[in-house]
């Protein structure tokens, strides 16, 4: 059986921004670490930044709220951490109700205050659902006061370039952007931001992230390879009973559109163990698509899969149509209907491409 491998990238866009920024070691403010060297405190910051590093938000929720409790509810730092905690959980309003407060108790710590506006610019750019929005407008005003702070995260200057493209103020971003990469971090961001410069669409879209990984049967399998085509992404395991219910359905999907411009990927979720069950599910239940039994998690993190089954149908030029998690009545129809969408959209730009290369010359002289 051939061995197999994942590489991915974080994914772009909004996916990027809104994804919940951990510092390593940043447990306390500078002035209550120096004041009230509390050790219940202290213990409660790293256990917050230890789940959240770890994707476990109620878990760090939690673990902050106790640390705030320790300083009366007082604590910029902890605020900061509710903040990255309940985005995390998707309660934007939440999240930048608490950075909103942490502000109130930043004193004297710049850096923590540029963290609070950065944190708070993302959750309110996390409640924002067009592009227009005023969410977005406030957002982009926190980067900005966040910007203005001598020790502000470099990240605020990505996180400012992204909300500018998505308002359609390429220039703008594009300089921000600019400024991030030539800033000398380095994070997974600076390649999305060097992607979001070479292409501003990327900052408006919700593009996918780039993935690549050796399949089931020792197929190279890379997303760059696979623009032009409809991609249906099926994240499942074999001790899913609804991942093994959908199967029959998947299997006829399949066998529908494997002869036009389309692939399906089967991203596994099932542990080690469980490979040789994996291995004869696949074969018994005929699912010829490329599979990868995702040990690592790295595309199911880069996915950000936490339901299964969890189906991403991603258009021909990389941007995701449809995300569904679960299986029930309608879901075959939804998937199938996000695909012959993704197909009648592209094919005219193909006709186009086709009519033109054969156009008699007179007409390109005209």
């Amino acid at each position: 059986m051939a061995r197999q491998r994942a590489t991915v990238t974080l994914p772009v866009s909004i996916f990027a921004i809104v994804a919940s920024v951990v510092l390593p070691g940043l447990t306390v403010d500078a002035e209550q670490e120096q004041a009230t060297p509390d050790p219940k405190f202290t213990a409660a910051m790293q256990k917050g930044e230890a789940a959240l590093k770890s994707r476990r938000f109620e878990e760090a929720l939690d673990s902050f709220k106790e640390a705030n409790a320790t300083q009366n509810k007082t604590s910029a730092a902890a605020f900061h951490g509710l903040g990255r905690a309940y985005h995390g959980l998707g309660a934007f309003k939440s999240g930048a109700d608490s950075c909103a407060e942490g502000l109130k108790y930043v004193g004297s710590d710049k850096r923590m205050e540029a963290l609070l506006h950065n944190q708070r610019g993302m959750n309110l750019f996390g409640l924002a659902d067009k592009n227009t929005a005023k969410e977005i407008k406030d957002a982009e005003a926190e980067f900005r006061s966040a910007l203005v702070i001598p020790d502000a995260p470099p990240i605020a200057w990505y996180n400012l370039g992204v909300v500018l493209l998505k308002q359609s103020r390429d220039q703008e971003g594009l300089v921000a952007l600019q400024t991030y990469v030539e800033s000398g971090v380095r994070a997974p961001e600076i390649e999305l931001a060097k992607k979001m410069i070479e292409n501003p669409r990327r900052g408006r879209e919700n593009f996918a992230p780039d993935y690549a990984f050796a399949s089931l049967k020792g197929d190279y399998v890379t997303s760059k390879e696979l623009v032009g085509k409809t991609v249906l992404l099926d994240f499942w395991g074999t001790w899913c009973g609804p991942c093994r219910a959908a199967t029959p359905d998947l299997v006829r999907l399949y066998k529908k559109f494997k002869d036009e411009p389309f692939a399906m990927l089967g991203i596994s979720s099932d542990a080690s163990g469980d490979r040789e069950k994996w291995t004869e599910y696949i074969d018994k239940n005929k699912m010829d698509w490329p599979q990868l039994l995702d040990l690592n998690r790295q595309v199911i993190r880069t996915f950000q899969v936490t339901t299964y089954p969890t189906y991403i149908v991603v258009d021909t030029e990389g941007i995701v149509r449809i995300r569904k998690s679960g299986w029930g009545m309608g879901t075959i129809n939804d998937l199938e209907g996000a695909i012959k969408k993704s197909m009648k959209d592209a094919a005219p730009k193909v006709s186009m491409l086709f009519l033109r290369a054969f156009e008699p010359p007179s007409l390109f002289l005209q």
